[in-house]
């Protein structure tokens, strides 16, 4: 146990905290927290929309709310990958210490973003013709699927844009200029570099096979983490490097929680609109399947454990620890019980804190799979 206990605390503990604490985890981390009322917004439409009884959508149909209804969807969740590259951009310049230049940094990644997107869509004709349309944006890359490309260009944008700024490269106003005036002309010479540059960039993709960068960008990512995404074994391994972090003191949830939301929210978005469409769902894992099953009760889901504490502890103290968390337990806000028993460094509880969140993965997971229960179609 000591031999293991200094293996973390002089390699692993480091790395961790490193990881913790690096601009670029929370600014992405931040960026996804910031467009949660886009994603809550996008799924309660959705599911009011789609909820499958033939009474009711004949109801939606026949009163015209099934088409008011759709509305928001189309500019939420299905436009997922614009609003996480501003975000991320936004939050990772304040993180670089240039607060006032974040705006304008956003607004840029947000043409950045449009500038890698392919032009023209292939169109079918009712007789079956395919023709292809010169001169329009598709939409494929700005939902879920377009979102790594997001993450991407929301840590590449921050660093060059402030990296211009930083280096003095930027057009000065005299002083009697207002502020957001000379903000706006600084923010030029960023904004023509920036856009010289991905200009090169799309040029240099229309050369290959993929065509452009977002194709690249799915190919070589998309493609592989939902593949990592829709494996038990993967989301199990998450569960078991947070439950041991968390034994060791250190935030595990943290740590991992930038894996989740990169691999996890796009299949949860896909199933989003794949259930809106009526289709079958494509993803049996989701982001939500941790929250809802792997930490009920928060990291450890220890709110069993409370109730147990609070209402059949023969310990006069774990009774009392165990009322005063049980109310904290139900948001999944479990610090009073790992710290209050105490779980950490406790080898006791280690091997209940680390087997089960597994099984309470795993058994729901089995019960989809068997198609007893479905699986998550919002998010």
């Amino acid at each position: 146990m000591n031999k293991i206990e200094a293996l973390i605390n002089d390699r692993l503990m480091p790395i961790a905290i490193k990881i913790q604490n690096s601009q670029y985890m929370s600014a992405i981390s931040d960026g996804f927290s910031m467009i949660l009322p886009i994603t809550m917004l996008g799924a309660i439409f959705t599911l009011v929309s789609s909820m499958q009884f033939e009474w009711y959508q004949n109801f939606l149909k026949a009163t015209g709310l099934a088409t008011i209804l759709s509305y928001p969807s189309k500019v939420t969740t299905d436009l997922i990958a614009v609003y996480v590259v501003c975000a991320i951009v936004y939050n990772l310049t304040i993180k670089f210490g240039f607060k006032k230049d974040a705006f304008f940094a956003a607004l840029i990644s947000l043409v950045m973003f449009v500038l890698l997107l392919p032009s023209g869509v292939n169109n079918q004709l009712e007789t079956g013709e395919i023709v292809f349309v010169e001169n329009v944006i598709g939409t494929e890359y700005l939902g879920a699927k377009g979102m790594f490309m997001g993450i991407i260009l929301g840590i590449v944008i921050p660093i060059i844009y402030c990296g211009v700024i930083k280096r003095g490269i930027i057009i000065k106003m005299p002083e009697s200029v207002p502020p957001t005036i000379a903000k706006s002309f600084a923010s030029i010479a960023p904004a023509f570099i920036l856009t010289g540059l991905f200009s090169c960039i799309r040029f240099g993709f229309e050369m290959t096979s993929y065509g452009d960068a977002n194709n690249f960008i799915y190919a070589i990512l998309g493609g592989p983490l939902q593949t990592l995404g829709n494996s038990p074994w993967s989301f199990i391994l998450l569960i078991i490097v947070a439950q041991l972090l968390w034994f060791f003191g250190i935030y595990g949830y943290m740590i991992i929680r930038l894996i989740l939301q990169t691999v996890f929210i796009p299949l949860s978005l896909m199933n989003l609109a794949t259930f809106e469409a009526g289709e079958q769902l494509p993803n049996v894992i989701t982001y939500q399947h941790y929250g809802t099953y792997a930490s009920l009760g928060g990291s450890g889901a220890l709110l069993g454990l409370a109730m147990l504490m609070a209402f059949t502890a023969k310990s006069e103290r774990y009774k009392k620890l165990g009322k005063m968390a049980l109310p904290a337990t139900f948001f999944g806000i479990n610090e009073p019980v790992i710290f209050g028993i105490p779980i950490v460094l406790n080898t006791i509880f280690v091997i209940p804190f680390v087997v089960g969140p597994i099984i309470m993965f795993v058994i729901p997971h089995l019960l989809q799979v068997f198609h007893v229960i479905e699986t998550f179609s919002v998010s």
